[in-house]
């Protein structure tokens, strides 16, 4: 009984798919639609396990009716960073304070070659959101160096500092130059070469004359020194360039500002990315070898933003009191010269020979002024004598005397 109801079912359904095939058949341009809706006999094989699966499965596996493939999930576009903000680098002193209701009370000039100029936007990108917010000066030439010019109406530096220093009124002055120097230098019908002895004697003079004339028309001077090179020979060459700068800086009083460490890897080689100001891992020169990126730029000039912040904290000559100026020359309050320094309490005395001498110093004033280690107290912490001392009684308080002295006290009657 239950063979024969399978038989039937079977055959029933087998006539209703022949009844629906011939409906289609009938239908002439409906054939393409019957080939759509219905699948392949049962003798195809079974799908693909990545064949989507549901409804009525027919036919070892197939579906009678097709399902479209659900619509592809976008993903959320990526959220882009805020733009980092630019500052603005101007040309003077006056176009920085043009059309602003609050101008900018100190300037930062900076003179050099190429890779200063674009030290001084890194410098105008950092500053844009401080406080302070001083106004970035650029006076650069892509060709400057400290040497002369090698044609004629070639940048002389020596020349362009008086009206650059007239212009900007800086604070601070940073000058970056150097990587276009590495050329002979001509001593009368002698060519010195690049790096030798005598090349460095002459190289260095020049330098000194360059400190001088701007240290005598601007106050605070920051020398910045060379970074590495994609070519090996050249960067080893602006390493003893460095070593020549660092040493005449500091005889002129100028601060230093070594850049080389934070554009090289673990091994001391040259670097084309590494970590940026933000901390993250960013190009930071570009595909010549030479240049900086922005990311770059703003590395180059983080280096030199605490001596800069530190210089136009000073006073400025307009600030400071003629009387206090002397020969006019440099600030009275320079933190490298003389005993005003940074090493100098505030308000202190020049020498303490300015206390006459007929005035005795207590022990703690010789410890204030001189530095004199005040003798221990026997008992005390700091008395390591051996044996121990004794103890000496405290001394008993003496009565005052003069017109100001308090009347005695009379003890009260019993």
């Amino acid at each position: 009984m239950s063979r024969f109801l399978r038989h039937s079912h079977t055959a029933t359904l087998r006539a209703l798919l022949g009844a629906l095939l011939c409906v289609f058949a009938a239908m002439g341009p409906g054939a393409a639609l019957a080939q759509d809706i219905l699948r392949p006999p049962g003798n195809v094989p079974r799908p693909p396990a990545n064949v989507p699966q549901g409804g009525l499965n027919l036919f070892g596996g197939w579906t009678l009716f097709k399902q479209q493939a659900p619509p592809p999930v976008q993903a959320p576009p990526a959220k882009r960073p805020p733009p980092e903000p630019e500052g603005a680098v101007y040309s003077g002193a006056d176009e920085a304070a043009q059309g602003k209701k609050q101008p900018p009370a100190k300037f930062v000039l900076v003179m050099g070659d190429g890779l200063a100029a674009q030290l001084a936007q890194g410098l105008a990108d950092i500053y844009v959101g401080d406080r302070s917010n001083p106004a970035i000066i650029s006076r650069t030439d892509d060709d400057e160096g400290f040497l002369p010019p090698e044609r004629p109406g070639g940048p002389d530096v020596m020349s362009r500092i008086p009206e650059a220093v007239s212009a900007a009124r800086p604070n601070a002055t940073i000058l970056a130059l150097g990587s276009n120097d590495l050329r002979p230098i001509k001593e009368g019908d002698l060519t010195v070469e690049p790096l030798t002895d005598r090349w460095i004697e002459l190289y260095g003079k020049r330098v000194d004359e360059v400190l001088a004339a701007l240290r005598a028309k601007a106050g605070g001077v920051i020398v910045v020194g060379t970074a590495p090179v994609q070519n090996p020979d050249t960067s080893a060459q602006y390493e003893r360039l460095n070593d020549i700068l660092r040493t005449h800086a500091a005889r002129a009083g100028a601060a230093y500002v070594p850049v080389w460490d934070g554009f090289v890897d673990e091994d001391g080689k040259y670097a084309a990315s590494g970590a940026a100001v933000d901390g993250q891992r960013r190009r930071l020169r570009n595909s010549d070898g030479v240049r900086f990126t922005k990311a770059g730029a703003r590395k180059l000039a983080f280096f030199t933003q605490k001596d800069v912040t530190r210089l136009i904290a000073e006073p400025s000559r307009e600030e400071v009191p003629a009387a206090a100026v002397g020969d006019g020359t440099k600030p009275a309050f320079s933190l490298t010269d003389g005993p005003r320094g940074a090493n100098a309490l505030a308000g202190a005395t020049a020498t303490p020979a300015a206390i006459p001498a007929s005035v005795p110093l207590s022990e703690t004033a010789r410890f204030l002024t001189e530095g004199a280690p005040i003798p221990a107290v026997a008992g005390r912490a700091d008395d390591h004598s051996w044996p121990p001392r004794p103890l000496q009684p405290p001394a008993p308080p003496q009565a005052a005397t003069g017109p100001d002295a308090p009347a005695p006290s009379v003890p009260a009657a019993q």
